[in-house]
């Protein structure tokens, strides 16, 4: 713990029991301000202040207008990419729908393609049967004189 003896003196922050008394600061007087007459000026130099401020006129219109067309071809160009952007996303999405449907139709083609299939679709609605082998013809046509029937 802390010295609990410890007494401050705040009679030190008491200004009237300190002596001290403030001064009030004196009051200044204002003086009004002059003005300044116009020197007279010749036409030469008339002229001549106009023509310059004509001249940086003109600059600060080319700047304000170069400063107005870079700002407005990155704001285009802004928008040409974000554009872009979309059309990448909705043609990826397209893609994808796509691929997923192909996966589907190739699964239904697989199945519909299988020889079981052909079979009973041949046998059930074209009306077709196996065929026997006496029903089976065979020609050779290795003999250069003419192709033979075979069994």
């Amino acid at each position: 713990m802390a010295n609990q003896n410890v007494a401050l003196d705040l009679d030190l922050f008491d200004v009237q029991k300190s002596g001290y008394l403030p001064q009030e600061a004196p009051e200044r007087k204002i003086r009004k301000p002059k003005l300044l007459e116009n020197k007279p000026v010749s036409r030469a130099q008339v002229v001549t202040e106009t023509r310059e401020s004509f001249v940086a006129a003109i600059k600060a219109c080319t700047f304000a207008f170069a400063a107005f067309l870079i700002i407005g071809s990155l704001i285009f160009f802004r928008v040409q990419v974000t554009n872009l952007q979309v059309e990448l996303t909705n043609a990826k999405n397209d893609l994808s729908i796509a691929q997923s449907e192909n996966v589907s139709l190739q699964m239904k083609y697989n199945s519909l393609m299988a020889v079981d299939k052909i079979e009973e679709y041949a046998q059930s609605k074209l009306g077709m049967v196996k065929r026997e082998s006496y029903q089976i013809d065979y020609f050779d046509i290795s003999d250069e004189g003419g192709a033979r029937l075979t069994q």
